[in-house]
């Protein structure tokens, strides 16, 4: 079997769950994957399926069916989004399929069912992007802020969303330093409370909201949430989904596939900054935080979900025997887990 034969079912083994999780039809990505045939062709692969659903999207947009074309633009983006987050071996190439995948999006965002609303907030010498939604019924909202991981976007997001929105709670998705349209920031840094400050100050002034506030992020992202936690004002709560302690620590045993998402996502010296991602002599706080991780999880070990709810005097912490990466296999267990669980703690009812 050629390398590249090995790295498409590399992506495949780790990331088919979280493919389908993010609205991709299991059938519709295996049939995919099986025209790409080798690693070589999967970024075509998956772009040629992007525009087959844009072109469902805008003769559906054309006959002034917005849900349908809003599905389908949402779909698309979700295509361009896969086809080339694992890609770099062309980096002009993944480029191009990243803005494609955010201009896809952004025509999709006003036609969703609970629209996504752009957000833009000034930060150091630039802006970072971003997506609120709110609720249907009558506001103001308590929000939750979504933390990307390192090859994860916004974009990828509007199922995630979906489950704190049907529960009354406002949902901000945006790309951070390093990921998606936040690299123009440079790459992923281990302090994020000043990016996270940066988008909660935009939003602000919205009176759809009520100020109550949680971060939730998954895998690199959960990383990043716990770090920032203590570092943001008047936070209700955290959710970590399969996020780390110390990167460094086990830097050595990722897979090759993650090792070359981390060169990309960290820039030169890779191996030395990933000792910098670490929440070694954090403080322990009182703030509540739910820590998911899945026990067979093969690129961050669950052990290291265990050190950070030490860090959590009000830490919940579940270890799913049958998870993986961020369990995305079993998303109809993880995922209302954290939307009630937050729910819970907006609303003060907190049961033992």
């Amino acid at each position: 079997m050629s390398e590249t034969e090995n790295r498409l079912l590399s992506v495949v083994e780790h990331w088919l769950p979280r493919i389908e999780v993010a609205g991709i039809a299991s059938a519709t990505a295996k049939a995919v994957i099986e025209r790409a045939g080798t690693w070589d062709n999967w970024l075509a692969a998956w772009s040629e399926e992007g525009d087959r659903h844009a072109a469902i999207a805008t003769d559906a947009l054309r006959r002034g069916h917005r849900t349908t074309a809003g599905e389908a633009y949402h779909r698309a983006s979700l295509f361009y989004h896969f086809g080339q987050f694992m890609a770099f071996h062309d980096l002009a190439a993944k480029e191009a399929a990243a803005h494609r995948k955010v201009a896809l999006f952004r025509t999709a965002a006003p036609l969703l069912d609970m629209p996504a609303q752009a957000v833009e907030a000034p930060f150091e010498d630039g802006i970072l992007r971003g997506y609120l939604r709110l609720p249907s019924g009558q506001g103001p909202h308590p929000l939750v802020l979504i933390i990307p991981g390192s090859d994860s976007t916004k974009e990828e997001f509007p199922a995630f969303e979906r489950h704190f929105l049907l529960r009354g709670i406002a949902t901000l998705s945006f790309d951070g330093p390093g990921q998606g349209e936040g690299r123009a920031h440079g790459p992923l840094r281990p302090d994020f409370a000043g990016a996270i400050a940066a988008v909660i100050e935009k939003i602000r002034p919205n009176r759809a909201l009520s100020g109550a506030r949680a971060l939730a992020g998954m895998a690199f992202g959960g990383f990043l949430a716990l770090h920032a936690a203590n570092m943001i004002e008047d936070l209700t709560a955290v959710v970590s989904i399969n996020g780390f302690y110390d990167l460094g620590g086990f830097w050595h045993g990722l897979p090759k596939v993650y090792l070359d998402n981390m060169s990309f996502a960290l820039g030169e010296n890779a191996a030395e900054k990933a000792k910098g991602f670490t929440l070694a002599g954090c403080p322990q706080t009182d703030l509540p935080a739910l820590i998911l991780h899945g026990a067979r999880d093969k690129i961050f070990p669950p052990v290291e979900a265990e050190l950070c709810a030490k860090l959590f005097r009000k830490a919940e912490l579940h270890v799913f025997a049958e998870g993986n990466h961020v369990c995305n296999n079993i998303p109809w267990l993880y995922r209302p887990l954290i939307a009630d669980w937050l729910a819970d703690r907006f609303k003060g009812r907190v049961t033992p």
